[in-house]
Parts: C-alpha cells; sequence; structure tokens
C-alpha cells in the first residue's frame, strides 16, 4: 500500500495571528494512481457535490465566507474520524505541540476559541452529504482519506522560535519538519511519499531535511526550479519520498487540502482574536493581520491603554 501525503501552511506572513501548517495522508489502493486522485483538484463535481479540494486561495478570500473551506476541512476530518468536529476543540485534538493551556493563556482565545461549535457558517446536513460522496468517489478512484493533521504556532513560540533561529523560514521548516516526523510513526508499514508546496524560493533542502532527521540517511533524487525530491530511509521502513514542488498547493490533491485545512483553522483563531478585540476596543475594525491592514490593527490595540500595550509580545511577531 502507498500513503501520499501532503502539507502546507498558512498564515506565513501576517503580523499576528498563528502560524498553521497542516497535513493530509491518503491511502492508495494497489494499483492506484496519484495522477487519479490529483483530478479531484480540477473537477467541477467535487466542488458541486463533494468535499472542496483545491488551494484555499481559491476556495476563500479574506473577509468572505469560510463555507467551503470549513465543509471540505470538516467533511474530511469525519472521514479519518467517522465523526464530524462539533467544536474547535475537536476540530485541533491531537494538534502537534499545541496544548490547551497555550491557547488558553491568551486572553482573545481563552474560554471562547476551543468552546466555539462547529459547522460555524455550513450546513450540518450539507456537510454529512458531501462527505458521503466524497468517501466513495475516492474510492472508486482507488483511494481512501485517512488523516487530518494541523500544526497551529501561536504568537508567543512563532517568537521564541524565530528568534531562537534568526529567520521565521526556520520557524515553519521546523513545524513542517514535526508534521514529517508524525507522518512517518502514523504510517510505518507503509511507502510514504509526501508532497510539500515549495517554501519561498529555496530549492536545496538537503541540508536541512538531515539537521532535523539524523538518524535517516538521505539520498537526493534531483533539485530543480520547480521540484527538489529526496529521500529519507529511516531504519526498519521503505525510504521516505519528500518532493518539495512549486504550485504543489494547485496541483496535488494532499497538498491543496492541506491548504484548506491551514487556512480554515487560522480563521477560526482569527475570528476569535478579532472579537476579543474589536469588543475591547472601541470603533477597532478587524483585520486579516497582513500588510497595511495588519499594521494598523496592531497600532490602534497596541495604543489603545497600558493595559493593551503589555499584550505586544503575545500579539506581535517578531519578524
Amino acid at each position: 500500500m502507498t500513503v501520499v501525503a501532503g502539507i502546507d501552511e498558512a498564515g506565513y506572513g501576517p503580523f499576528t495571528g498563528p502560524l498553521v501548517v497542516a497535513a493530509a495522508a491518503y491511502r492508495l489502493d494497489e494499483g492506484a494512481r496519484e495522477s487519479d486522485l490529483d483530478r479531484i483538484v480540477r473537477e467541477k463535481r467535487v466542488r458541486e457535490q463533494g468535499l472542496p479540494t483545491a488551494d484555499s486561495k481559491s476556495l476563500y478570500t479574506s473577509g468572505g465566507s469560510l463555507v467551503r473551506i470549513e465543509t471540505s476541512t470538516l467533511g474530511h476530518l469525519a472521514l479519518a474520524r467517522g465523526a464530524l468536529p462539533v467544536r474547535v476543540d475537536n476540530l485541533v485534538a491531537g494538534a502537534v505541540d499545541l496544548s490547551r493551556d497555550e491557547v488558553e493563556e491568551l486572553p482573545w482565545y481563552a474560554g471562547r476559541l476551543l468552546a466555539t461549535r462547529l459547522p460555524r457558517v455550513a450546513s450540518l446536513d450539507d456537510v454529512l452529504a458531501r462527505t458521503d460522496w466524497h468517501g466513495a468517489h475516492l474510492a472508486r478512484r482507488g483511494a481512501r482519506f485517512l488523516d487530518l493533521l494541523v500544526a497551529p504556532v501561536l504568537v508567543p513560540r512563532f517568537n521564541r522560535l524565530t528568534t531562537a533561529a534568526g529567520s521565521k523560514a526556520w520557524t515553519l521548516f521546523h513545524t513542517t519538519g514535526r508534521l514529517i516526523e508524525q507522518l512517518v510513526a502514523r504510517f510505518p508499514d507503509d511507502d510514504l511519499v509526501i508532497h510539500v508546496d515549495r517554501q519561498g524560493g529555496r530549492i536545496h533542502y538537503g541540508d536541512l531535511l538531515q539537521t532535523h532527521f539524523p538518524m535517516a540517511p538521505l539520498s537526493t533524487v534531483r533539485e530543480r526550479r520547480d521540484s527538489s525530491v529526496y529521500r529519507l530511509a529511516w531504519p526498519g521502513r521503505s525510504p521516505v519520498q519528500i518532493d518539495f514542488r512549486v504550485k504543489a498547493d494547485d496541483r496535488r490533491a494532499p497538498v491543496a487540502l492541506a491548504s484548506v485545512a491551514a487556512k480554515t483553522v487560522r480563521e477560526l483563531f482569527m475570528i476569535s482574536l478579532n472579537g476579543w478585540f474589536t469588543e475591547a476596543v472601541e470603533g477597532l475594525e478587524p483585520s486579516a493581520g497582513y500588510g497595511t491592514d495588519g499594521r494598523r490593527f496592531l497600532t490602534e490595540v497596541l495604543g489603545a491603554g497600558r493595559e493593551f500595550a503589555r499584550y505586544r509580545p503575545l500579539l506581535e511577531r517578531c519578524r
């Protein structure tokens, strides 16, 4: 059996809110091809009847409706777990390197985020119907959805990791590595292929992989402008292939779904953050945290009084 997984992120560039990295994994039946699975990224009937599986930027724009990405994330979790998450704490159960205490120590999440009911905007009946259709559609392709992993990096930990390394690129790669570790541990008896959306303009990942996984000898398959492919040979299992590819979230179904899940989780965190601050600071408008508007949000919050200024290290990213 072959397990095909994908990893992508949401929230690498903003000034506030979490970085969220996610991984999605499918099992292919003997004889099934990855190309058959990847076709769902562009299939119109999947968007119309199933669980939308595409680059999250094509399914959601900031300030728009969460319905398509929430439907896809919750439906896939139902396929993997056999039950639909009914609250955010169910959604992030088992999240990599995230504890309830870490969430609850930030006042804009405490007592509100994890208790948020799901679906938040999607129709429950629609999610369930689409989930049933999608599972059957995957089966006809010789595929089954296995697991969805999320790794939210909240601002305090983002700042600690980034300051220690001197680069937020390391924070992203470190979190990606932690998801790779989880995938390797969860599927020890399968051939495992992991696709990762290219991180920035980097072409060479060998040194980073070998540093993160010193016990797995590495071989380089190729390093090109569009794709860098490596094999890591952990003892006692078949080599794991890792492919860093440009626009993988637009071509590979597992990466597209990881993109959707990461964006869904980040947006739920941001809804809670914006809700708390707009209630606390009169006249404050919400923000996605990016660019000029992200700076405007931080300036207004941190300038609203001494009680808000003290939140700077918990709210504002160092990079």
